[in-house]
């Protein structure tokens, strides 16, 4: 997976977990319990959406990245442009 450089340590714990919960939804389906295998597949979600957020963040920033690397080759140099941003 793709993720930032300080999310590298969650995202591998997030895909494990993943991993994880649906295995257990999967042996809990082979043992008949639907109810337990629904209640892993929700913690599945939960932890999905989490690393749904991490992609997310690594796509945004991503995206800057290319905005700057834009900019510097027109010429903008983008301190400029933030510090004007930053005038009152």
């Amino acid at each position: 997976m793709n993720f930032l450089p300080s999310d590298m340590e969650r995202g591998a714990s997030l895909l494990e977990h993943c991993k994880f919960y649906v295995s257990r939804a999967y042996l809990e389906l082979e043992h008949g319990d639907l109810q337990a295998a629904d209640r892993w597949i929700e913690e599945y979600r939960r932890c999905r959406r989490e690393l749904n957020e991490l992609i997310k963040r690594k796509e945004e920033h991503d995206k800057l990245l290319q905005v700057v690397e834009l900019m510097k080759e027109r010429g903008i140099d983008i301190a400029i442009v933030m510090g004007k941003g930053n005038e009152g």
